[in-house]
């Protein structure tokens, strides 16, 4: 696993999967490869230009929504999972 990945994103290790968590990495991995965007800059660039001075970085906003994405899906397998199958490594992954 790449380890500038793995220090951008620690919610990888909840994925169980370790072949879609090695899925997810490469994808990572690719997308910095072919993007002149490093790690850094997106601890840096804000999520959103739409609101002035914005001060919630990129990466607080996408590790914001894999938390919300995590925990939407416990409640879901709480509440419906007797009927509905949640896969959550496939709700980790697809947020990250």
């Amino acid at each position: 696993m790449s380890e500038k990945v793995r220090k951008l994103w620690p919610e990888l290790a909840w994925i169980e999967d370790a072949g879609l968590r090695e899925s997810v990495t490469a994808t990572w991995d690719k997308a910095f490869e072919l993007s002149p965007l490093t790690p850094a800059d997106l601890h840096a660039i804000p999520f959103t230009l739409l609101v002035s001075n914005c001060t919630v970085t990129f990466m607080e906003h996408k590790q914001c929504v894999v938390h919300i994405a995590r925990r939407a899906a416990e409640s879901m397998i709480e509440f419906m999972g007797r009927s509905l199958p949640i896969d959550m490594d496939t709700v980790i992954a697809g947020a990250i």
